[in-house]
């Protein structure tokens, strides 16, 4: 049975928008075995409606890289968890992002992967490197999705998933 995540973290915060102090601040601790320990933020401002949600690990683990080959449809419905710390690398359509200062994790579907990077590389790239993105959330290009992790916390959640330790050099 999956426990409930606890709350760590409860208050009313200034809103960075609409500088009232209405910023609900909720964070949680949940432990999803796969990653270890997270915390969960949803903070909801009562006045403007501004809304700030994040995935953070609580702990850290051993360095990995983690690879699943899309072969159809069905792949693109997998689960992953890409911390905050994680590289995303999917060679077949040139694509590498690589964390930064302030990257979010997040659990999505490898679908729902292409969909954020479709978000945040749509302005950087071509057509032609659109339509290969949307031609892979289709399930119509095969394509591999590797997530280097130094933080050891990403996941997969496939049977078809390798996993492999990152070499750290000194």
């Amino acid at each position: 049975m999956t426990e409930e995540p606890k709350i760590i973290f409860e208050e009313l915060l200034i809103c960075p928008v609409c500088k009232t102090k209405s910023l609900k601040a909720i964070d949680y601790l949940y432990d999803a075995h796969d990653a270890g320990k997270l915390v969960l933020s949803n903070w909801y401002c009562e006045n403007c409606g501004y809304r700030f949600r994040d995935v953070k690990p609580y702990e850290t683990r051993e360095p990995k890289i983690i690879e699943l080959k899309i072969e159809n449809e069905n792949d693109l419905k997998t689960i992953i968890y890409r911390s905050a710390f994680a590289k995303i690398i999917i060679p077949e359509l040139g694509i590498e992002i690589e964390p930064a200062g302030v990257s979010q994790g997040y659990i999505s579907t490898v679908e729902g992967v292409l969909e954020i990077l479709l978000d945040e590389v749509g302005g950087y790239c071509d057509e032609e490197c659109e339509n290969r993105i949307k031609k892979a959330m289709e399930g119509k290009i095969t394509f591999t999705l590797i997530i280097e992790d130094e933080a050891g916390l990403s996941f997969i959640k496939s049977e078809k998933a390798i996993v492999k330790p990152i070499i750290m050099s000194e």
